[in-house]
């Protein structure tokens, strides 16, 4: 199968939109925990509390889509383009990212929805605008190392 049929196609545009959700989520994670960062005593308003409400961020589990539809797209290549540096560099800025957002994003994401749920007293929390800083620098590193990744994709070395 070559580049330029219809399932290629598709599993393309799957790629590219799970790694669009994805990120993305991840950058509005960063935003809006600026954003509760900078609260200062006042009460979260209700924008916060709703991005911030309990549960996981789906949107920004489709990460994990990213390497199933690149490893789809190598294979409907006939592997021809795993000979080359580009596929392995974003699997390793992907794998980074993703760890950064495991590891860092979602347990402080999870703070904060805790702390910003209805009833709780953070504002004032010190704990809570350093949890915040570190969610937003996690955030904010995950989508450099999803603008680097898109870069290697569309240059293509080696």
């Amino acid at each position: 199968m070559t580049g330029d049929s219809p399932l290629y196609d598709l599993v393309l545009a799957l790629h590219i939109a799970s790694a669009l959700a994805g990120f993305g989520a991840l950058a509005l994670t960063g935003v809006n925990a600026a954003a509760a960062r900078r609260l200062a005593g006042r009460p979260p308003d209700e924008r916060l509390r709703r991005y911030f409400r309990p549960g996981r961020n789906w949107a920004a589990r489709a990460l994990f889509l990213v390497p199933v539809f690149g490893a789809l797209l190598l294979l409907l290549h006939h592997g021809a383009d795993a000979r080359h540096p580009f596929p392995w560099i974003g699997l390793g800025l992907w794998l980074v990212a993703t760890g950064l957002a495991s590891a860092v994003v979602w347990p402080g994401e999870r703070a904060v929805q805790a702390a910003l749920a209805p009833g709780a007293e953070v504002a004032s929390d010190a704990g809570l605008a350093a949890r915040c800083r570190q969610v937003e620098r996690a955030a904010t590193l995950t989508s450099a190392l999803f603008v680097l990744a898109v870069a290697v994709m569309i240059a293509q070395p080696g």
